[in-house]
């Protein structure tokens, strides 16, 4: 083998299957060089799809037509289909050619890993949960939950941010997954003090009581709270209507703004661009660069908090009518005020362009460069909770994800090839996935790799192709036993839970950038990573009880079937009291 023609090798591996191949990557070097081959593993992509799979069902169940002929005919077409004319496999190549250029997800001159690919669309999922923080008090833990979630990544490591409920901001390293694990992985590594952020300010920062900034904390309920300036190595978190500028090397709150309503959304931060900034009725740009930008709040309402502000009627909803917002007639402002309240997400296309969609039936389309100027809507009539971009060279696509009519909705818009908010009118035909995406409401939205991947409210996690309707794979992230199948998984015993019940993915976030980059997930009470192995790379306890946990993950208290067993019988419970809550009051008029 080492001694033939890298073209001969090829042609050899090309009759073998993915998991025959694998073994021929031991063999030698030489060998994993030809077998790595990307021609190679986009055909093992192409034939273990599902698309390719149903078209051969369908080939094998209806086939094309045959005409009614004499079988001496018919004998004799074989007999030339085996003869050395070749037609019969030309034919078969044409078909392959066909069913490559209908499938094929890719970009004209898009670099894809097919290797990376064919791993993330087959091979096993698992979860690997963070460390739980915990606050002590009078000898009792107490367990803290998450309020967001950002990722700072350097040369070496991948690190996730998260603000407590306390108050404080907390680091975890999770390391890189091409490397070999390092007791740190999953480890919290830096903390801040309790009551870092607050309402009160800088200034007001440290309560009198712990308990007065955790339900700061816990009242917000905004998704896209984080954003991270890798660059500048500073995070910004959003509680109520102050953003805090935390520096991630000191973790102290370095700058400090109040906006006049609560913070709804942030978007992603970039450098030398400003951050934006939506509030429930309004939109604003936050340039680190100047400092303190709280001139552009302070200029127009009093230093109050959030809905108490001492806003005149005539500000919210008089003078500022659709006409003015759409020709930008407001010159003595430099915020932008919504005519639909509660922006959910805030997207950057480019370096001029945003994109805003929420509790709104349009995506409001603002140019950085004619800011506060509304220059675009794109009509959705959809509730949508988070939109995102694909990486089109020429024609960006916007991809959103929500809620409409009861069910999931998945939708793609065209823009223009100028990709600019100024002329970014939408292509006259989007494509809108409102049958198949989900049955309840899409949470969360995220490109990975040539595939889209999104959450639903039952808990599940969807990886389908760029066109929106085609189903790659998915995955339950209450499935607790990752290493068994669905299948296998429902045999198991009686002690498992309902995969529809119990934690939900409101966002997802990769850490890399490559096809099987590992996917962070916050659930709005703790973070995980996704990986792409057998087993998880890292475990801690998720329960009160589990703090104490061993190298391999397991704990030294309960075993795993008390534990789920624990689990099944609290949502039990849980049902129970949902159902007591319903019927309580039926027949018994309003």
């Amino acid at each position: 083998m080492e001694r033939l023609p890298a073209e001969l090798v090829l042609h050899i591996a090309s009759f073998l299957e993915a998991r025959d191949i694998l073994p021929v990557h031991l063999a030698s070097k030489h060998l994993f060089k030809i077998t790595r081959d990307n021609e190679l593993w986009k055909k093992f992509c192409l034939d273990d799809s599902h698309s390719e799979a149903a078209r051969r069902r369908r080939d094998y169940l209806y086939g094309p037509p045959i005409p009614i002929q004499e079988p001496r005919v018919f004998e004799l077409q074989r007999a030339v289909a085996r003869s050395g004319n070749g037609n019969a496999s030309q034919k078969a190549e044409a078909d392959t050619a066909r069913a490559m250029t209908s499938w094929d997800p890719t970009y004209p001159d898009e670099k894809v890993d097919w290797y990376g690919e064919y791993i993330s669309r087959h091979a096993p999922l698992s979860m690997s949960w963070l460390e739980q923080p915990f606050t002590e008090q009078n000898g009792l833990r107490e367990r803290l939950e998450t309020r967001g979630l950002g990722i700072f990544k350097d040369d070496d490591d991948s690190m996730v941010v998260a603000p407590l409920d306390d108050g404080s901001v907390c680091i975890w390293n999770v390391g890189r997954e091409d490397a070999a694990p390092v007791p740190q992985d999953g480890h919290i590594i830096a903390r801040s003090k309790p009551g870092l952020l607050s309402v009160s300010g800088p200034d007001g920062s440290v309560l009198r009581q712990s308990t007065d900034s955790r339900a700061k904390m816990t009242s917000t309920g905004v998704v896209e709270c984080v954003s991270v300036d890798r660059a500048r190595n500073k995070a910004y978190f959003a509680v109520q209507s102050g953003l805090n500028e935390v520096d991630l090397t000191t973790l102290q709150v370095s700058s400090y703004e109040r906006y006049p309503f609560s913070i709804t959304a942030l978007s992603e931060t970039a450098h030398s661009v400003p951050l934006t900034v939506g509030t429930s009725l309004s939109l604003h740009l936050h340039d680190p660069r100047l400092g303190n930008n709280g001139g552009s709040s302070s200029s127009w309402i009093s230093d109050r908090v959030d809905t108490n502000c001492n806003v005149s009627q005539e500000l919210r909803y008089g003078t500022n009518d659709f006409h003015r917002l759409s020709s930008g007639d407001t010159p003595q402002i430099d915020y932008a005020t919504l005519f639909h309240p509660s922006p959910l997400s805030i997207l950057h296309v480019n370096p001029s362009s945003i994109y805003v969609a929420g509790r709104f039936p349009s995506i409001l389309a603002y140019d950085r460069r004619y800011f506060p100027k509304l220059t675009s809507t794109i009509h959705s009539g959809a509730r949508l909770c988070s939109i995102a971009s694909l990486p089109t060279p020429e024609n960006p696509t916007l991809v959103a994800a929500g809620e409409y009519n009861g069910k999931g909705s998945l939708e793609f818009y065209p823009l223009d090839s100028a990709s600019n908010a100024s002329s970014n009118d939408m292509i006259p035909e989007p494509t809108r996935n409102r049958t198949s995406a989900s049955r309840s409401k899409l949470l969360s939205l995220t490109p990975h790799g040539t595939r889209l991947l999104f959450s639903d409210s039952d808990g599940k996690l969807k990886w389908v192709e760029r066109d929106g309707s085609t189903l790659v794979r998915q995955w339950n992230i209450n499935t607790f036993d990752t290493s068994v199948s669905d299948s296998e998984s429902a045999r198991s015993g009686i002690f498992r839970a309902d995969p529809n019940e119990g934690d939900v993915a409101r966002k997802l976030l990769p850490v890399g950038a490559g096809a099987k980059s590992e996917v962070c997930i916050w659930t709005g009470e703790k973070i995980g990573l996704l990986g792409f192995r057998d087993k998880p790379r890292f475990s801690f306890g998720v329960d009160e009880k589990d703090w104490t946990c061993l190298p391999d993950g397991s704990s030294d208290g309960e075993s795993s079937d008390e534990r789920d067993y624990g689990r099944m019988m609290r949502m039990a419970l849980s049902r129970q009291a949902d159902e007591v809550r319903f019927v309580r009051g039926l027949g018994l008029g309003d």
